[in-house]
């Protein structure tokens, strides 16, 4: 058997692909997914092709999507074809935003073409190039894994790495077998275009076999990170909680890890908020020490949009310019209603009965007449706590007990005629004048905790 076909073989199977799945194959024209498209169809594997036109060639896109869709009639398969702008700027690198977007393309197709999984053409030579630019840039071990040979959760396949560019080649070159040339590769102020022209050759000049052993190194890479992350990931779900467009992180947890450990479990925490295509090393040191500061400062400036901020005790990790808070709330309560507030994990109700020792309850008078009023707090909310003359500032209050931004934009302040009672959760409710143990009694409740009788 061909050697490239025995490799793809050998991918599928270990992979779990069957024959009777459709794959559909990301052709851009160029050799090595030609070849991948050529290799797949050999092997008796089912397959479609998808074409994506990054709209930053011009004509020479547009022939190269005459190329793929000639192809793919010729040789009988499904054919879509996607335009996506990619030359938009954005927080996103030029590799990056190429990438993501493709990627979206692909999804589209893969969908409309009932394809089980997306097939890449990347190379020996792709992952040997990535891993050299990872490497000088900065990265951590999970950074020199390189490419994965197959992402579970966008359902893609690398069944080319770990063959040679120019294997594939010739490949085709012993077939007869035609391909288009992307004039950009020659563009060598790309930095990859230069490695591949430049340094990989020069590499292999001075070892044979550079490219492969970065490819091993890849490989090796992977499989120790991948032995070492159910341990970091399974503090990093204890110390983190999706919320408020982002992560909420609770330093603790990541401050009791060695080091090491720590530095992947931050790597892994900027995957999370989609980082993990520009996270570098240098960036999990600024990370480092912003949380475990001496003289803290308030927030951090991270890579596409992305920003740390400090709130507290905890911080908040994702897009500028920091957490979304739950909108302000204002409602009416009476008896026997009762309100809900999920996002701020608040239960408000009513309770009719003997209760005389309920330290969370408002007694009412045995007659109410007023609906409570139950907002957000206001900047010049006053309160008068029991067993004070004077009233407080809800705001020194808020600032005496070390509340954060976070509990601050959750809390609620139950207030009856036109002046605040009771901030549950912060201050003690009043006894009403002529409310009785008997009486309504109004029972502030955490939703995450058992309810209370």
């Amino acid at each position: 058997m061909d050697p490239v076909h025995l490799e793809v073989t050998r991918f599928l199977r270990e992979h779990g692909v069957a024959r009777g799945e459709r794959v559909l194959v990301a052709v851009s024209g160029g050799a090595d997914s030609v070849a991948l498209l050529y290799a797949l169809l050999a092997i008796g594997q089912r397959v479609g092709v998808g074409h994506v036109d990054h709209g930053l060639r011009g004509a020479a896109a547009t022939e190269d999507l005459a190329f793929v869709r000639d192809l793919a009639a010729a040789l009988g398969v499904p054919f879509g074809a996607r335009r996506v702008q990619a030359g938009e700027r954005d927080h996103r690198s030029p590799e990056a935003r190429a990438r993501e977007l493709r990627y979206a393309a692909l999804e589209g197709i893969r969908l409309s073409q009932d394809c089980s999984w997306i097939a890449t053409a990347h190379s020996l030579d792709d992952q040997a190039e990535t891993v050299l630019l990872r490497a000088v840039r900065g990265t951590g071990l999970a950074g020199l894994a390189g490419i994965a040979p197959r992402l579970e959760d966008a359902r893609i396949l690398r069944p080319l790495l770990a063959v040679r560019r120019v294997g594939l080649r010739e490949y085709l070159r012993c077939r007869g077998l035609c391909w288009r040339e992307d004039r950009t590769n020659a563009d060598t102020s790309i930095p990859r275009n230069r490695l591949r022209a430049s340094v990989l050759p020069a590499l292999e000049e001075v070892h044979a076999g550079a490219a492969r052993k970065l490819a091993d190194l890849a490989r090796i890479a992977r499989e120790h990170a991948t032995e070492e992350r159910g341990a970091v990931e399974f503090v990093l779900d204890r110390a983190t909680e999706p919320a408020d467009g982002g992560l909420w992180i609770e330093p603790d947890e990541l401050g009791a890890l060695e080091p090491s450990a720590r530095r992947r479990a931050l790597l892994l925490l900027l995957a999370k908020v989609g980082l993990g295509d520009r996270a570098t090393m240098g960036h999990v040191h600024r990370i480092d020490a912003f949380l475990w500061a001496e003289r803290p400062t308030n927030s951090l400036s991270l890579p596409k949009g992305r920003i740390l901020v400090r709130d507290g005790e905890r911080f908040w990790l994702g897009e500028f310019p920091g957490p979304r808070f739950p909108a302000p709330v204002d409602a009416l309560l009476g008896p026997p209603g009762a309100l809900e507030f999920p996002e701020r994990e608040i239960r408000l109700r009513w309770r009719q009965g003997d209760h005389a020792g309920a330290g969370n309850a408002l007694l009412l008078p045995a007659r109410p007449t007023p609906l409570l009023r139950v907002r957000s707090p206001g900047p010049g909310d006053l309160i008068r706590i029991p067993g004070r003359r004077s009233e407080k500032r809800l705001a020194d209050l808020f600032g005496s007990a070390r509340w954060s931004r976070s509990e601050r934009a959750r809390a609620l302040v139950v207030e009856g005629d036109g002046r605040v009672l009771w901030v549950p959760g912060l201050t003690p409710p009043p006894r009403l004048a002529g409310s009785a143990s008997k009486g309504w009694q109004l029972i502030f409740e955490r939703l995450s905790s058992q309810p209370q009788t």
